[in-house]
């Protein structure tokens, strides 16, 4: 059974590319993100950056990570046969939501695995304006962004699971699990 609500953080291995040609790799780096399942069927997906990671290699996130840029989600289709949910990211909230962090208007997917982890894989775009509006930091679609935009480009996301103190996961699916371990 998959989990439909959980907060975790991720190790994520993020390339960035262009806009217009995102096979067009431009950089990488190691950051950290948190990701969110929530909703009544769990049917929404924030995915937060958190800060570059000091340890390439880190296992285990910082205690104090905390959501700077968050990507919303929509859940598009679900497999319990393959472990995988598919979410739709959006340039526009559906509804009004108080995310953690700044809106990160994009558009693209996020597909979660959950076999012996939640790992993640997402291909995403956005171009935006960014301003300010009571005291805080605001970004805006923009549908058809100028060649060569500094605010416009493309990112490719792998990301697994880490140990976090901040973690949340919803008790019946780590009981579930438990017990599919023990029986073997």
């Amino acid at each position: 059974m998959l989990a439909k609500a959980f907060v975790v953080a991720m190790a994520a291995d993020i390339a960035r590319s262009d806009y217009a040609k995102p096979t067009l790799i431009r950089s990488h780096s190691r950051e950290w993100l948190i990701a969110c399942r929530w909703g009544p069927d769990g049917e929404y997906l924030s995915l937060a950056t958190a800060g570059v990671m000091r340890d390439p290699n880190g296992r285990v996130a910082p205690d104090a990570i905390a959501p700077i840029h968050s990507l919303f989600g929509v859940l598009v289709s679900e497999s319990e046969s393959e472990a995988a949910s598919t979410f739709l990211l959006v340039r526009q909230l559906p509804f009004p939501v108080e995310l953690a962090g700044t809106f990160f208007p994009a558009d693209g997917y996020a597909r979660l695995q959950q076999r012996e982890t939640i790992s993640l894989v997402s291909k995403t775009r956005y171009s935006h304006s960014c301003g300010w509006l009571d005291g805080r930091e605001v970004r805006k679609d923009i549908p058809d962004p100028a060649p060569s935009s500094a605010e416009a480009m493309a990112w490719h996301i792998e990301a697994k699971r880490c140990d976090w103190i901040g973690e949340f996961i919803s008790e019946s699916i780590l009981q579930e699990k438990r017990a599919m371990r023990a029986n073997g």
